[in-house]
C-alpha cells in the first residue's frame, strides 16, 4: 500500500547508537554512545526516509517529540527534571507509587540520628539491647496530561508551511514545559523557608545575599542532607550519570544579575578544568552552590513589600514581586513516568486529514499530538530549603 505523504514524513530514530549517523553529524544533534529502543516520531523533511539517526534526549519521558525538537535546532527549557529521585511505574500496576527511605538510628522528628555512645557500651556475658529499623513512606499519585493540535484538510493540502510537522515541534516543547513547570510546582511548595530580609514574604524587599545562602546550607547540613552527586543523564530511560558535589540553586533568570553579584562569584567559564558545569544552564558557583537558572521558574508576582525607592523590580510598581530560589540536596524530591510493554512514557498521536472513519468521515481533518502519564513529590521536606527574594531592577 503506497504511504501517503503525512506518513511519509514518519522515520524511523534510533535513540543512541554506538556510531552517529551522517545526518546526525551534519544537524550538530547530541549523541548517546548507549544503544536504545527504535521510536516512530514526525521528522525534519530534509532527511531520507528510513534514515536512523542517534540523538540524546534531554528527558527520558520525552523521548518522542523532544526528539524532532532537536533536528531542527529547538530545545526546551529543561532544568529540575534533570535531577530528583527517578521512578518508573510499569503499566497495569497501580497509579500509586512509594518512595521509601530509611530513617536514621533512634531518628528526632526531623529524622536526624539521636545517637549517646554511652547506651552502646557492653557488658561481659550480657546479650546488647537488640534495635530494630524504621522506614518513611511518601506516596504520589501519576496523573495524566494531554496535548493537541487540530489541523483542517486544507491547511495539510494547501499551506505551503509543513503545519502539522510544526505541530509536532509544538507539542514536543510544550510537553516538555509542562513536566517542568510540574516539578517546580512541587518544590516550590516546600515548608522549609528562608527570607531575604523580615520573616514575611509580604515584607520582602532586599535581594539575595551570601549569609541567606549560608543559613539555608546550615539548615541543609544540620538535617544530614547530602550534596546532588547525580542528574538524569540522557536517553530513553531513566538512569544517573556522576557531577560535582555541591548544593544545586535553581532560580528565575531575573535573579541572575543578583547572583553575579555575590562575593565570590566563580563565572562558569573560570571553573578549570577539574570541575565541570552540572547543567548546560549553570551560570557559575559561589562556595558550595551551584547556580541553574531558567524563565519558567516565575515569581510571585506583587507578593512582596511596597516598592518605594528600594530599587527592586515590580512589575504592577507598587509591589515588590518575590522570587523562590530552590536550593536542593540528593533525594529531597521525585519524579515518576508510566512506562512499560512498548510505552516509552509518552503515547503519540499523529492522524492524518486524509484518514477517514466514523468521527471524520470526509476526511476534514487531522490531529497531532501526545500523552503522557506522571508525578513528581517532595521526599523529605528537611532536605530542601526556599529562599523567598527581591531582584534588583536594572531599569533604573
Amino acid at each position: 500500500m503506497p504511504q501517503s505523504p503525512e506518513m511519509a514524513k514518519l522515520k524511523k530514530v534510533q535513540v543512541g547508537s554506538e556510531q552517529p549517523s551522517r545526518q546526525a553529524r551534519k544537524l550538530g544533534l547530541p549523541i548517546d554512545a548507549e544503544p536504545k529502543q527504535q521510536l516512530i516520531v514526525g521528522l525534519n523533511n530534509d532527511l531520507p526516509a528510513n534514515e536512523v539517526i542517534s540523538v540524546a534526549i534531554a528527558n527520558p519521558i520525552f523521548t518522542p517529540f523532544v526528539v524532532n525538537a532537536f533536528a531542527i535546532g529547538s530545545q526546551p527549557i529543561m532544568v529540575l527534571s534533570k535531577f530528583g529521585a527517578q521512578k518508573e511505574q510499569p503499566m497495569n500496576k497501580t497509579d500509586t507509587i512509594v518512595f521509601r527511605r530509611q530513617q536514621p538510628f533512634n531518628a528526632t522528628a526531623s529524622e536526624v540520628p539521636d545517637i549517646t555512645p554511652t547506651d552502646f557500651i557492653t557488658s561481659e556475658g550480657v546479650t546488647p539491647t537488640s534495635n530494630t529499623i524504621t522506614f518513611t513512606d511518601v506516596s504520589v499519585t501519576l496523573q495524566q496530561y494531554a496535548v493537541l493540535f487540530r489541523f483542517s484538510s486544507k491547511t495539510a493540502y494547501m499551506y505551503e508551511d509543513d503545519i502539522p510537522e510544526e505541530m509536532t515541534i509544538q507539542t514536543g516543547e510544550t510537553m516538555a514545559e509542562i513536566y517542568e513547570k510540574i516539578c517546580y510546582g512541587q518544590v516550590k511548595a516546600g515548608t522549609s523557608v528562608v527570607y531575604s530580609n523580615g520573616s514575611t514574604r509580604v515584607g520582602v524587599n532586599t535581594p539575595v545575599s551570601l549569609g541567606k545562602f549560608r543559613l539555608s546550607a546550615r539548615s541543609l547540613e544540620s538535617n544530614r542532607a547530602k550534596r546532588i552527586t547525580k542528574m538524569i543523564r540522557p536517553g530513553d530511560g531513566f538512569g544517573t550519570s556522576a557531577v560535582e558535589p555541591g548544593w544545586l540553586v535553581f532560580h528565575h533568570t531575573d535573579v541572575t544579575a543578583d547572583i553575579r553579584d555575590l562575593p565570590g562569584f566563580i563565572h562558569r567559564v573560570d571553573y578549570g578544568v577539574h570541575t565541570k558545569p552540572v547543567h548546560p544552564r549553570e551560570i557559575g558557583s559561589v562556595e558550595e552552590f551551584r547556580f541553574i537558572p531558567s524563565p519558567l521558574f516565575v515569581p510571585h508576582l506583587a507578593a512582596g513589600a511596597a516598592v518605594g525607592s528600594s530599587g527592586m523590580l515590580a512589575a504592577d510598581t507598587t509591589n515588590i514581586d518575590v522570587y523562590p530560589v530552590i536550593i536542593c540536596a540528593q533525594d529531597s524530591w521525585g519524579q515518576v513516568s508510566l512506562k512499560g510493554h512498548g510505552y516509552s512514557g509518552v503515547s503519540p498521536t499523529l492522524i492524518p486529514a486524509n484518514e477517514k472513519n466514523h468521527a471524520n468521515p470526509m476526511g476534514m481533518f487531522g490531529f497531532v499530538g501526545a500523552d503522557f502519564w506522571c508525578a513528581a513529590v517532595i521526599l523529605n521536606q528537611n532536605w530542601m530549603t526556599r529562599l523567598e527574594t527581591a531582584v534588583t531592577d536594572l531599569d533604573t
